[in-house]
């Protein structure tokens, strides 16, 4: 059910503001503090502190990389919403403020490789898309934190204050464990809002005096592996498992229309190419005079990126420049062009490997609550359907509702008590996924079975990089797996 704010009284008013956390500024991150700002809109009861590893802007993977002065979107292409609560609280007002825009539903579908045939999804669901990349929507949220820290990196967190019962009340946040780590202040709730490696790490540092984990239910919630496997495979396992992703983002010489003019597709038995999208025809710069270039995002299968797994911190030139030319290889086959048709046409690229690109299993649980240690995760694994913006926005408004049942009196309810009692059961999701993820009241092309995984790959790699995926999916650097071509000799994008 939607958010809606409870009747305030005396003692409420009265009570400072509680001081929360908000380790990621994806998604479910921000969804979180615009459902808080609902029930809190004179910003008495919350004090929201959102802490984010993006250089240039928050949001995750709806984030953008600028390409020949554009920004263009490299992680989330579009996203569709079934719920009312996702539709109407979260969406409708992004798009009264000019940051989401509706994409037709003739211009995208699904592009068959071996036949070279375009077929536009033509069912009338809204497929939602920011207005000149995501950027916009995410600088919307963000306007309902009270702090945003960023670029900043979470990497330590430790109990500091316990009530008379025992339940951790307050937690001092800081840069990493070292005695010189920069210290991020005390807050009296934590949540965390990403995922993968990195958030595990985090929760791992809470520990008691003993050395017992501060937030175990938190920190067991957050383990993880990396890779696409087969579903037997995936099907036994009890922790999340995350897929990865290359992004490759292209600037063709000359303009370009792709098929009957399509402006994205998912990418039917295309090899290692899953998606493609015409990013100059979808916002409209073909048909402007002088229109010189055309700007491209393609993206590859979760097995392509799996075999091709990398240290995203340091993406080697080479492996870029071979992804990049994998892909668009694959694009011309796609489109039944001859060889070296769009590659010869390259002036620039960059690429980027999303390491923990989509969550293959989910946990069944609306989002993981701990009212005894005062912690909570969220995000777009936290459901029984396939991981999507959705599943991130309703975990999101599942946990602002228990905060506002909770505080300030720390009396919960039935409904919150019911949440802090459930604990995650990692399956296989209800329903089809892609290798972007779901897409809720619609069909699209579900992600093929998994070969094994070769015997020199098991054990993974390491899952740090540049993402920042909610503020920590991905470590701190500063997109060195990027690289540009420019008058088809390629150097690297600084």
């Amino acid at each position: 059910s939607l958010v809606t704010p409870r009747a305030s009284d005396a003692m409420r008013d009265a009570r400072p503001a509680k001081r929360i956390a908000i380790v990621g500024g994806g998604i479910s991150g921000l969804a979180l503090a615009k459902f808080l700002r609902v029930v809190d809109s004179d910003r008495r009861r919350f004090e929201l502190h959102l802490f984010d590893t993006g250089e240039r802007a928050c949001g995750g993977r709806a984030s953008s990389k600028a390409l020949s002065g554009v920004d263009v979107d490299h992680g989330l292409q579009y996203f569709t919403l079934s719920s009312d609560v996702a539709r109407e609280s979260f969406a409708r007002s992004l798009v009264d403020a000019g940051a989401l825009t509706s994409w037709s539903d003739d211009v995208v579908g699904t592009l068959d490789a071996p036949s070279g045939r375009f077929t536009a999804f033509s069912d009338g669901a809204e497929r939602f898309v920011g207005v000149d990349g995501f950027r916009g929507m995410s600088e919307e949220l963000v306007k309902h934190c009270d702090v945003v820290h960023r670029p900043q990196w979470v990497g330590a967190m430790h109990p500091v204050r316990r009530d008379d019962d025992g339940n951790v009340v307050e937690w001092a946040l800081a840069s990493n464990e070292s005695d010189r780590a920069k210290q991020l202040g005390t807050y009296d709730f934590v949540v965390v809002a990403h995922n993968g490696k990195c958030a595990h790490r985090l929760a791992s540092t809470a520990k008691d005096e003993d050395g017992r984990s501060a937030c175990e239910k938190v920190k067991s919630s957050l383990r993880c592996g990396f890779g696409v496997k087969p579903r037997d495979e995936l099907s036994r396992e009890n922790k999340l498992v995350l897929s990865s992703v290359w992004s490759v983002m292209v600037v063709f010489d000359g303009v370009h229309e792709f098929g009957d003019g399509f402006e994205g597709a998912h990418v039917v038995d295309g090899g290692p190419l899953s998606w493609v999208s015409n990013i100059s025809a979808k916002r409209g710069a073909l048909l402007k005079e002088g229109a010189k270039e055309t700007r491209v995002v393609l993206q590859s299968t979760a097995e392509y990126a799996r075999e091709n797994k990398v240290p995203q911190e340091a993406v080697p030139r080479t492996k870029s420049k071979e992804v990049m030319e994998t892909l668009v290889g694959a694009l011309e086959k796609s489109l039944k062009l001859e060889p070296n048709t769009m590659l010869s046409k390259v002036t620039m690229y960059k690429t980027q490997l999303w390491g923990a690109a989509n969550p293959l299993n989910v946990c069944n649980v609306p989002c993981v609550l701990d009212l005894r240690t005062s912690t909570a995760a969220i995000g777009d694994w936290c459901t029984s359907g396939p991981a999507c913006v959705e599943s991130a926005v309703l975990s999101a408004n599942a946990l602002a509702q228990a905060l506002d049942d909770y505080f300030p009196d720390a009396t919960p309810g039935a409904a919150t008590k019911a949440l802090n009692a459930a604990r995650p059961r990692w399956t296989l999701p209800n329903g089809a996924t892609s290798a972007q993820g779901g897409f809720p009241g619609t069909s699209v092309p579900e992600m093929r079975e998994a070969s094994p995984v070769p015997e020199r790959r098991r054990g993974g790699g390491r899952g740090r990089g540049p993402r920042g995926r909610g503020g920590g999916r991905g470590g701190r650097g500063r997109g060195r797996g990027a690289h540009e071509s420019t008058a088809r000799l390629v150097r690297m994008a600084l």
